[in-house]
Protein backbone atom coordinates (compact mmCIF):
# COMPACT_ATOMS: atom_id res chain seq x y z
CA UNK A 1 0.00 0.00 0.00
CA UNK A 2 0.98 3.26 -0.84
CA UNK A 3 2.33 5.56 1.59
CA UNK A 4 1.07 9.35 2.50
CA UNK A 5 4.26 10.54 1.06
CA UNK A 6 3.98 8.77 -1.54
CA UNK A 7 0.43 10.15 -2.29
CA UNK A 8 1.91 13.63 -1.99
CA UNK A 9 4.43 13.26 -3.91
CA UNK A 10 2.35 11.97 -6.65
CA UNK A 11 -0.22 14.68 -6.67
CA UNK A 12 2.69 17.59 -6.84
CA UNK A 13 4.46 15.28 -9.69
CA UNK A 14 0.80 15.39 -11.34
CA UNK A 15 0.58 19.04 -11.26
CA UNK A 16 3.78 19.75 -12.81
CA UNK A 17 3.52 17.20 -15.45
CA UNK A 18 2.58 18.48 -18.81
CA UNK A 19 -1.12 17.22 -20.17
CA UNK A 20 -1.96 15.70 -23.48
CA UNK A 21 -3.83 18.33 -25.97
CA UNK A 22 -4.35 21.66 -24.16
CA UNK A 23 -4.88 20.56 -20.81
CA UNK A 24 -3.66 22.62 -17.41
CA UNK A 25 -3.88 22.12 -14.33
CA UNK A 26 -4.73 24.64 -11.24
CA UNK A 27 -4.50 24.98 -7.38
CA UNK A 28 -5.62 25.73 -5.07
CA UNK A 29 -4.75 25.68 -1.25
CA UNK A 30 -5.94 22.36 -1.49
CA UNK A 31 -7.69 20.98 -4.54
CA UNK A 32 -6.01 20.82 -7.78
CA UNK A 33 -7.85 20.83 -11.02
CA UNK A 34 -6.92 19.61 -14.34
CA UNK A 35 -9.24 20.25 -17.33
CA UNK A 36 -8.76 20.80 -21.53
CA UNK A 37 -9.79 24.96 -21.46
CA UNK A 38 -10.62 24.59 -25.35
CA UNK A 39 -13.26 21.55 -24.58
CA UNK A 40 -16.55 22.09 -26.69
CA UNK A 41 -18.48 23.30 -23.82
CA UNK A 42 -16.22 26.51 -23.18
CA UNK A 43 -18.47 28.38 -25.71
CA UNK A 44 -21.34 27.79 -23.55
CA UNK A 45 -19.57 27.39 -19.87
CA UNK A 46 -17.02 29.94 -20.31
CA UNK A 47 -13.42 29.45 -18.84
CA UNK A 48 -13.43 28.45 -14.78
CA UNK A 49 -11.73 30.69 -12.29
CA UNK A 50 -10.19 29.00 -9.28
CA UNK A 51 -11.47 30.82 -5.99
CA UNK A 52 -10.07 29.74 -3.17
CA UNK A 53 -10.57 25.65 -3.83
CA UNK A 54 -13.25 26.32 -5.80
CA UNK A 55 -14.24 26.82 -9.52
CA UNK A 56 -16.85 29.24 -10.75
CA UNK A 57 -18.25 30.13 -14.08
CA UNK A 58 -19.85 33.07 -15.50
CA UNK A 59 -21.12 31.68 -18.86
CA UNK A 60 -20.60 34.05 -21.58
CA UNK A 61 -23.74 32.87 -23.43
CA UNK A 62 -25.59 29.94 -22.32
CA UNK A 63 -29.39 30.14 -23.64
CA UNK A 64 -32.52 28.37 -25.56
CA UNK A 65 -35.06 30.55 -27.45
CA UNK A 66 -38.31 29.58 -28.54
CA UNK A 67 -40.34 31.83 -31.04
CA UNK A 68 -43.43 32.48 -32.62
CA UNK A 69 -44.70 28.72 -32.13
CA UNK A 70 -40.96 27.32 -33.16
CA UNK A 71 -41.86 24.56 -30.80
CA UNK A 72 -38.93 23.18 -28.47
CA UNK A 73 -35.29 24.68 -28.94
CA UNK A 74 -32.82 22.72 -26.62
CA UNK A 75 -29.29 23.80 -26.08
CA UNK A 76 -26.86 21.22 -24.15
CA UNK A 77 -23.58 21.26 -23.26
CA UNK A 78 -20.95 19.10 -20.72
CA UNK A 79 -17.91 20.23 -19.08
CA UNK A 80 -15.41 18.02 -17.91
CA UNK A 81 -12.77 18.10 -15.11
CA UNK A 82 -10.35 15.13 -16.01
CA UNK A 83 -8.93 14.95 -12.54
CA UNK A 84 -10.04 16.69 -9.29
CA UNK A 85 -7.35 15.93 -6.43
CA UNK A 86 -5.94 17.21 -3.37
CA UNK A 87 -2.61 18.25 -2.70
CA UNK A 88 -2.03 16.32 0.23
CA UNK A 89 -3.47 12.74 -1.16
CA UNK A 90 -6.51 12.68 0.59
CA UNK A 91 -10.14 12.03 -0.34
CA UNK A 92 -12.21 14.63 -1.67
CA UNK A 93 -14.92 15.05 0.56
CA UNK A 94 -17.61 16.80 -1.25
CA UNK A 95 -18.53 17.73 -4.98
CA UNK A 96 -21.70 20.07 -4.76
CA UNK A 97 -22.75 22.14 -8.18
CA UNK A 98 -25.06 25.52 -7.79
CA UNK A 99 -26.04 27.59 -10.70
CA UNK A 100 -28.47 30.20 -11.90
CA UNK A 101 -30.02 32.28 -14.51
CA UNK A 102 -33.09 34.03 -15.48
CA UNK A 103 -35.73 33.47 -18.22
CA UNK A 104 -38.83 34.79 -19.48
CA UNK A 105 -42.45 33.45 -21.17
CA UNK A 106 -44.25 36.37 -22.65
CA UNK A 107 -47.21 36.45 -25.51
CA UNK A 108 -48.59 32.77 -24.40
CA UNK A 109 -52.66 32.95 -24.61
CA UNK A 110 -53.22 29.59 -24.53
CA UNK A 111 -52.08 29.37 -20.56
CA UNK A 112 -49.93 26.56 -19.70
CA UNK A 113 -48.52 25.15 -23.13
CA UNK A 114 -45.66 27.72 -23.71
CA UNK A 115 -42.53 26.77 -21.56
CA UNK A 116 -38.77 26.52 -20.08
CA UNK A 117 -36.40 24.15 -18.41
CA UNK A 118 -33.51 23.37 -17.06
CA UNK A 119 -31.14 19.90 -16.28
CA UNK A 120 -28.71 19.84 -14.20
CA UNK A 121 -27.01 16.40 -14.24
CA UNK A 122 -23.20 15.99 -12.09
CA UNK A 123 -21.11 12.51 -12.32
CA UNK A 124 -18.48 12.29 -10.35
CA UNK A 125 -16.22 8.91 -11.33
CA UNK A 126 -13.26 7.59 -9.42
CA UNK A 127 -10.30 7.68 -11.75
CA UNK A 128 -9.01 4.89 -9.91
CA UNK A 129 -11.80 2.55 -10.18
CA UNK A 130 -14.73 2.05 -11.95
CA UNK A 131 -16.94 3.61 -9.45
CA UNK A 132 -19.39 6.43 -10.83
CA UNK A 133 -22.07 8.85 -8.50
CA UNK A 134 -24.38 10.89 -10.31
CA UNK A 135 -27.19 13.53 -9.06
CA UNK A 136 -29.69 14.94 -11.75
CA UNK A 137 -32.03 18.08 -10.60
CA UNK A 138 -34.79 20.03 -13.37
CA UNK A 139 -35.99 23.16 -12.82
CA UNK A 140 -39.39 24.27 -15.11
CA UNK A 141 -41.41 26.90 -15.50
CA UNK A 142 -45.21 27.74 -17.91
CA UNK A 143 -47.15 30.63 -18.57
CA UNK A 144 -46.51 33.77 -18.62
CA UNK A 145 -44.18 35.46 -16.51
CA UNK A 146 -46.02 38.82 -17.01
CA UNK A 147 -43.07 40.79 -15.71
CA UNK A 148 -39.90 39.20 -16.95
CA UNK A 149 -37.11 38.21 -16.28
CA UNK A 150 -37.95 35.86 -13.80
CA UNK A 151 -34.74 34.25 -11.74
CA UNK A 152 -33.98 30.67 -11.61
CA UNK A 153 -31.99 28.57 -9.64
CA UNK A 154 -30.48 25.00 -9.25
CA UNK A 155 -28.58 23.14 -6.04
CA UNK A 156 -27.40 19.43 -6.45
CA UNK A 157 -27.43 16.85 -3.88
CA UNK A 158 -23.61 16.85 -2.68
CA UNK A 159 -22.08 13.85 -3.79
CA UNK A 160 -19.12 12.77 -0.95
CA UNK A 161 -16.97 10.46 -3.02
CA UNK A 162 -15.35 9.27 0.05
CA UNK A 163 -18.07 7.53 0.88
CA UNK A 164 -19.77 6.72 -2.35
CA UNK A 165 -16.95 4.94 -3.71
CA UNK A 166 -15.04 1.70 -2.22
CA UNK A 167 -11.90 2.42 -3.95
CA UNK A 168 -9.63 5.41 -2.14
CA UNK A 169 -11.44 8.83 -3.73
CA UNK A 170 -8.17 10.86 -4.01
CA UNK A 171 -8.27 11.40 -7.91
CA UNK A 172 -11.65 11.63 -9.42
CA UNK A 173 -13.21 12.93 -12.94
CA UNK A 174 -16.51 15.58 -12.51
CA UNK A 175 -18.27 16.20 -15.52
CA UNK A 176 -21.22 19.02 -15.75
CA UNK A 177 -23.83 18.64 -17.95
CA UNK A 178 -26.97 21.22 -18.59
CA UNK A 179 -29.73 21.22 -21.05
CA UNK A 180 -32.07 24.59 -21.29
CA UNK A 181 -35.21 24.14 -23.56
CA UNK A 182 -37.44 26.89 -24.53
CA UNK A 183 -41.48 26.04 -25.96
CA UNK A 184 -43.78 27.97 -28.08
CA UNK A 185 -46.65 26.74 -29.75
CA UNK A 186 -48.39 29.93 -31.28
CA UNK A 187 -47.58 33.16 -32.99
CA UNK A 188 -46.48 35.91 -30.62
CA UNK A 189 -45.32 33.64 -28.10
CA UNK A 190 -41.73 34.21 -26.80
CA UNK A 191 -39.76 31.84 -24.23
CA UNK A 192 -36.41 32.03 -23.71
CA UNK A 193 -33.51 30.73 -20.74
CA UNK A 194 -30.29 31.33 -20.01
CA UNK A 195 -27.33 30.53 -17.76
CA UNK A 196 -26.01 34.12 -16.85
CA UNK A 197 -24.99 33.88 -13.72
CA UNK A 198 -22.93 31.47 -11.50
CA UNK A 199 -21.85 27.80 -12.06
CA UNK A 200 -19.76 26.53 -9.40
CA UNK A 201 -17.80 23.37 -8.07
CA UNK A 202 -18.69 24.04 -3.97
CA UNK A 203 -16.14 23.55 -1.84
CA UNK A 204 -14.08 20.06 -2.37
CA UNK A 205 -12.39 19.71 1.28
CA UNK A 206 -9.85 16.79 1.21
CA UNK A 207 -11.01 13.51 3.66
CA UNK A 208 -7.35 12.48 5.44
CA UNK A 209 -7.08 8.86 5.62
CA UNK A 210 -7.29 7.18 8.79
CA UNK A 211 -3.43 6.94 10.03
CA UNK A 212 -4.05 3.03 10.22
CA UNK A 213 -4.13 2.80 6.57
CA UNK A 214 -0.95 3.26 6.30
CA UNK A 215 0.56 1.03 8.45
CA UNK A 216 2.75 -0.60 5.96
CA UNK A 217 0.04 -2.92 5.06
CA UNK A 218 -0.16 -4.38 8.17
CA UNK A 219 -2.94 -6.52 8.71
CA UNK A 220 -4.44 -3.96 11.29
CA UNK A 221 -4.57 -1.11 8.20
CA UNK A 222 -5.97 -3.54 5.94
CA UNK A 223 -8.72 -3.88 8.39
CA UNK A 224 -9.31 -0.63 9.34
CA UNK A 225 -9.81 1.03 5.59
CA UNK A 226 -12.69 -2.12 5.19
CA UNK A 227 -14.46 -1.34 8.21
CA UNK A 228 -14.35 2.16 6.82
CA UNK A 229 -15.88 1.57 4.03
CA UNK A 230 -18.19 -1.09 5.69
CA UNK A 231 -20.20 2.25 7.60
Amino acid sequence: MKSLTSAKTLAVIAAMLPMAGHAITQCGPSICYTYDPLQPAASAFGTPTLLGDSMRFIPPSFRAESLNGAGTVTVTATWLFDNVYSTGGGEIGSVLITEAGDYSITGDSSGAADSVGVNLYTQVANNASAEVATDLKNFSASGDTFLPPQPWALISTAINPSNAFTSLANNVAVSIQNTLSATTDELGGAAWIQKKFVVEIGTVAPVPVPAAVWLFGSAFGVLSLVRRRAI
